[in-house]
């Protein structure tokens, strides 16, 4: 059976009418978009939704993205960019190109400090390794990814990366350990009900048991993961469902069964111009003709899985076709044959993995041996040929021996520094943990005290200022006053009185705004937006999936960070309009400020040094977000913020 594991991360997978209105709605956007910025960022979210149902037109977008992003240069833009890119280009089976966008996705988010862009990117990197069969730096990069999501409190994140890490120890055949690290992303997508995690972790629980004979097993797990998908509008998981299913039905020597979802698997890869699932499919196909002893056709898939195998470095598929056609021709009899198909999968090896080969080719190279001992004792009818053949026997099995040893050395290396690492991620974690709870009280209490102030000034220094009001007004109606300016001097008091009133009840308001504590935080912003004059600085504000409540910590942080930006434009950017965009999905809350103020150079250290700038990312980074600042002299100014919500 081929042994092929799809890795799919951090895309969630909405089902078709959701899919549509997104899409729908993101278009009429894309109308009305006046800057290049927000086409761009528009173009991306459209490439974003369609990457599991339309991946053509998902392509399509991320292009167009791409071309507007060159006249403007954002790094925020090209690090989302380039991540995606890696992301299109891992689905379709191109390591090396998938390779380079990761890498370039890592050096922007190491710059711009955007760390869950960083952990995705280097995931993907660990994926483009895995294909490439090279396990060690598959390792690096799958624990250093591990490293910040746990950091970051990603749950949905971690349970994906203990899929791959298990996959990685499995094809390693560390068995016991690949289902250690499976059983905790099983308690982790459980618990968050998501069923497209589940169907991936059915998959990879069913190779696990297919390639330990456990035949059975395997397919009741694949047919629950198909089961899933097959209700999910994702065409490449529903694939390689279809692939995975018809490999252990070949196992089963349930042929009929398997012939047609290794067809059905084939189809859908080949409308997705998927090279990796088309090249899995012809060597899955190849095996089963043999099986069924049609020869010329288990040799022509075979045969062309090689050649695409070849052509895109895909390791693991060359490794399987090789065998195949090595068996194919041991089934014909021609022993020569099968025996150069099995020296070409020990030198692939060699250079891989360097450890011995296993017993089917041991016994494939004995019976050439023996052939061609045959022919020169007929040829020669010399003895010392023969001992020659004996001595090389016994050198090939000590080499064996000894490179036997050293992987089993080398792999326990591998656990030991697995464990190490594993322990060194808990103890930073517990670090992490301790400082987020203590910027929590330090925000918690800020909070309480700015209410309480609000609470004195209106109840109390308020309340005064209004009884002062009240008994001045009565003392000048019961005395007489003679002087000539006592009446204007009166007057002049009780406005002063009234002016302190107003005034001592603004602060209270924007110290703890009512609208905030009563209505939420889009009614609260739209409430200190109104009062802001249109004549000098038009605001838009346009919210979308904000139906239900926040956490009442999320709103302040969100109002806050809100309420300085729209300061910071009124005092500093002499701009005209101000454009604020609030989006929030199941996974994180986006927001985007926008000016078309006078702007500012981006290397002007100055800009950033502002306790209010510093405020604003403190209190974001307390939510596990992140605040990108994007400007130019004369090009306005954008503040972006990400907040994740798992």
């Amino acid at each position: 059976m081929k042994k092929i594991l799809w890795i799919l991360l951090l895309l969630p997978t909405v089902v078709i009418g959701q899919n549509k209105r997104e899409v729908d709605s993101l278009k009429l956007i894309l109308k009305s978009a006046k800057s290049t910025l927000s086409k761009s960022k528009t173009y991306i979210q459209l490439s974003s939704i369609l990457q599991r149902s339309n991946t053509n037109a998902a392509k399509s977008y991320l292009d167009s993205a791409n071309k507007l992003n060159k006249s403007i240069m954002n790094d925020s833009l090209l690090m989302i960019i380039s991540k995606n890119y890696a992301d299109y280009y891992n689905d379709g089976g191109q390591p090396d190109t998938a390779m380079k966008y990761a890498l370039q996705a890592i050096n922007i988010a190491n710059k711009l400090n955007n760390k869950v862009v960083k952990a995705t990117a280097l995931n993907i990197k660990g994926n483009s390794f895995m294909v490439k069969r090279d396990f060690k730096n598959a390792q690096i990069a799958y624990l250093e990814a591990m490293q910040i999501y746990t950091a970051l409190n990603n749950s949905y994140a971690i349970g994906n990366l203990y899929i791959n890490i298990g996959y990685l120890l499995e094809q390693q055949h560390l068995v016991k350990e690949a289902e250690l690290q499976y059983n905790e992303a099983n308690i982790i997508f459980q618990k968050l009900a998501n069923k497209e995690r589940l169907a991936q972790l059915y998959n990879n629980y069913g190779i696990l048991y297919g390639e330990n004979n456990q035949f059975s097993k395997a397919e009741r797990f694949f047919a629950a993961s198909t089961q899933i998908r097959e209700k999910l509008n994702d065409q490449l998981a529903l694939a390689n469902a279809y692939l995975n299913l018809g490999g252990i039905n070949v196992l089963l020597k349930n042929y009929n069964k398997a012939e047609i979802y290794l067809l059905k698997g084939k189809k859908q890869f080949e409308e997705m111009r998927n090279i990796l699932g088309i090249t899995s499919s012809l060597t899955n196909l190849g095996e089963l003709y043999q099986h069924k002893k049609n020869y010329p056709k288990a040799i022509s898939y075979s045969k062309e899985a090689i050649k695409l195998s070849k052509t895109n470095k895909n390791n693991e598929d060359l490794e399987n076709a090789l065998i195949n056609l090595s068996s194919i021709y041991k089934d014909l009899g021609d022993y020569k044959t099968a025996y150069q198909y099995k020296e070409e999968l020990s030198n692939l090896k060699d250079s891989i993995y360097q450890k011995s080969l296993n017993k089917q080719i041991a016994e494939m190279q004995t019976k050439y041996d023996t052939q061609k001992k045959e022919q020169q004792i007929t040829l020669l009818h010399t003895e010392s040929i023969i001992q020659k053949l004996s001595i090389s026997r016994k050198n090939i099995s000590i080499g064996i021996i000894i490179i036997f040893f050293l992987m089993s050395l080398a792999f326990s290396l591998l656990y030991y520094n697995r464990y190490k690492n594993k322990q060194e991620v808990r103890l930073q974690s517990e670090v992490i943990y301790q400082q987020a709870l203590a910027s929590k009280g330090i925000i918690e209490a800020e909070e309480r005290e700015r209410k309480r102030i609000a609470g004195e000034l209106h109840d109390g220094v308020g309340q005064l200022f209004t009884t002062v009001k009240m008994n001045l007004e009565i003392l000048i109606e019961r005395f007489l006053i003679k002087l000539p300016d006592a009446d204007l001097l009166a007057e002049r008091t009780i406005a002063l009185v009234d002016e302190s009133c107003t005034e001592v009840r603004l602060i209270a308001h924007q110290m703890m705004p009512n609208a905030l504590i009563k209505s939420g935080l889009v009614s609260a912003l739209r409430d200190f937006i109104n009062k802001i004059p249109s004549d000098k600085l038009k605001i838009s504000i346009e919210t979308k999936g904000i139906d239900k409540g926040l956490e009442t910590t999320t709103e302040t942080v969100l109002y806050r960070v809100i309420q300085e930006s729209v300061n910071n434009v009124i005092k500093h950017a002499d701009a005209t309009t101000l454009d604020i965009l609030l989006l929030c999905d199941e996974k994180e809350i986006t927001v985007s400020i926008e000016d078309n103020g006078k702007g500012f150079s981006m290397d002007d250290k100055n800009k950033f040094s502002g306790i209010g700038l510093k405020n604003m990312i403190s209190r974001v980074e307390y939510l596990k977000g992140t605040v990108d600042v994007s400007s130019a002299p004369g090009k306005g100014t954008l503040v972006a913020i990400y907040i994740p919500l798992i």
